[in-house]
């Protein structure tokens, strides 16, 4: 677009000021929003068909690398692609944090349940197995500070037999880093408008 010398000193301020902290506590916001519906989407598949379905994953990281470019108004920058990442990311990999907490609360139970008391005879006495089962201990915050780290590192505890969950990982945070890119601004100029071309005389007849 053609624009005045005022005009272009504004918008080079406009973009080279960034978003603020405003736009930053926005940008936050509403990335976190889209990652805890990609989180719902995600769980939901997984629960309920029991199936990875690697597209979700995709998915998330365009849904929150678009929310976090919102918040920002279009400007990006690499402090608000690494903000889409790491959304994208937890958003991922927290989905894993239920199961792995009923994972370790069943070992816990188990484990009291297999314990063995002293008898007598210096004999031990397992713990009787048709006792009623008490309700399951509720995680400490230390047990979920525990299955938050293991949910961050569960798609590479397989190895390398994860190998396609990583590249569809790598293809959400990716997509997530691509659209919160900081747009290029080219602007050149300044150029001379010349004047317009005097009008043509009208042709003269043939003999005149």
């Amino acid at each position: 677009r053609m624009v005045c010398g005022n005009c272009r000193g504004q918008v080079e301020a406009s973009v080279s000021r960034g978003p603020g902290m405003m736009g930053f506590l926005k940008a936050l916001v509403a990335g976190i929003a889209a990652a805890a519906a990609g989180w719902v989407l995600w769980y939901l598949i997984l629960t309920l068909a029991n199936y990875e379905l690697g597209i979700i994953a995709i998915v998330v990281g365009l849904m929150v690398g678009m929310a976090v470019r919102w918040g920002t108004g279009g400007r990006g920058g690499w402090v608000y692609q690494l903000m889409a990442m790491v959304l994208t990311y937890l958003s991922i990999v927290t989905t894993y944090m239920p199961t792995i907490a009923s994972q370790l609360t069943r070992d816990s139970e188990r484990s009291k349940s297999s314990a063995v008391a002293p008898a007598t005879g210096g004999q031990t006495a397992s713990a009787d197995p048709a006792a009623p089962a008490g309700k399951p201990r509720a995680l400490s915050v230390a047990g979920w500070a525990v299955v938050f780290v293991l949910a961050c590192m569960a798609p590479f505890l397989s190895g390398f037999q994860n190998i396609m969950g990583w590249i569809i990982i790598g293809i959400a945070l990716f997509e997530a880093w691509k659209i919160n890119k900081r747009p290029a601004l080219l602007i050149t100029g300044p150029y001379a408008v010349s004047a317009g071309a005097p009008p043509e005389a009208p042709p003269t007849a043939p003999g005149a």
